[in-house]
């Protein structure tokens, strides 16, 4: 399904990805991050952002520049009460589901945090990279997928299912971006630090499709376990790109296993603990282009309640043996993340 990289910057939904090169767009991370600095740098983000987008605001719709639109016509149905608390919505299924059995493609609602970030393009915005909602105000992607990037040229779409459909049970809504904050440590060179957090101009309301995913609460591994990862990406290397949204399932693995399988493959990578490695050594499973950002999710062990443990970031070609994904470990970011949210 899936299959890693970013995509390209020009042809977010007809670009081809790169098997040579190591990484999709760059950040660094070479120590937590965590204190005055990042506040420090989220505080000149603030007064930047103020300036770039005082136009924007000023040129869009009487709610403020939300730009909120609906994504075609619901069928009619009773809508299920969507718990509007994060600290007890979070991580929550609450569409019926009904798996296709040894598929990729995922059901309707299926996992109501992830987001389509798009980037405009001459016409319109297309799909560029995934994306992961974290609550009413925020969401969370990778560094390389905004470095360089304005406010004004994105924006985000929540609730979507299919690209080509908009007869589905619940609308989209989509969300200007007002700030971007990228982690102040990001090295596009390594991809370390690869993350960033996308405030909204206005809050989202929760709906059956769009719930935010859980942050961890403690420091686990998560070693052996099954997670998953979703995105509109390619189908596999140079394939197509899909309507629906995919999903894979991808063991967590150790670094120095992952740097093994690396080396395996005649790749020489260093994969430090500001990383997670998710993959199969046989391949055949993976994220792909234009899945970059986006989340691998868990469920928790003592609730049916997923929670976010990594932020797709950088592979080397999509599902080739012995080359599992790596993903922004989000445990070692939790702190910043909760700081960013404050704002």
């Amino acid at each position: 399904m899936l299959e890693l990289k970013t995509p390209s910057a020009e042809t977010e939904e007809k670009q081809k990805t790169t098997t040579t090169t190591k990484k999709p767009t760059e950040m660094t991370e070479k120590d937590s991050g965590h204190g005055e600095d990042a506040v420090g740098s989220l505080l000149q983000l603030l007064t930047v952002a103020e300036q770039e987008t005082t136009a924007a605001s000023e040129a869009t719709t009487s709610d403020g520049g939300q730009q909120l639109r609906d994504g075609g016509s619901p069928r009619r149905q009773a809508m299920p009460v969507v718990d509007q608390d994060y600290s007890t919505g979070c991580g929550k299924r609450y569409v019926p589901q009904k798996r296709i059995v040894g598929g990729n493609v995922s059901d309707f609602g299926e996992w109501p945090w992830q987001v389509s970030l798009r980037q405009w393009r001459q016409v319109t915005y297309l799909h560029k990279c995934g994306a992961a909602l974290v609550n009413q105000n925020w969401a969370i992607t990778a560094a390389h997928c905004v470095e360089g990037v304005k406010p004004e040229s994105l924006l985000l779409r929540l609730g979507e299912y299919n690209l080509e459909d908009e007869s589905e049970p619940y609308h989209f809504v989509e969300r200007r971006v007002e700030l971007i904050a990228i982690h102040p440590e990001f090295d596009s060179r390594t991809f370390e630090y690869d993350l960033a957090m996308l405030r909204f101009y206005e809050p989202v309301t929760f709906a059956p499709n769009i719930v935010p995913i859980c942050l961890p609460q403690g420091e686990d591994d998560y070693l052996n376990r099954t997670a998953w990862v979703t995105g509109w990406g390619r189908l596999y290397e140079n394939g197509p790109l899909p309507s629906k949204l995919q999903e894979v399932s991808v063991p967590v693995i150790t670094n120095s296993a992952c740097e093994g399988m690396y080396r395996d493959a005649g790749y020489v990578e260093h994969i430090p603990n500001i990383f997670l490695c998710a993959g199969w050594a046989a391949g055949g499973r993976d994220s792909c282009e234009g899945d970059s950002g986006g989340p691998l999710v868990l469920k928790r062990e003592d609730s049916d309640r997923y929670e976010l443990i990594g932020i797709i970031s950088w592979g080397i070609g999509c599902a080739q043996q012995n080359q599992p994904g790596v993903y922004t470990r989000i445990t070692y970011f939790r702190k910043w993340v909760e700081q960013i949210m404050l704002f």
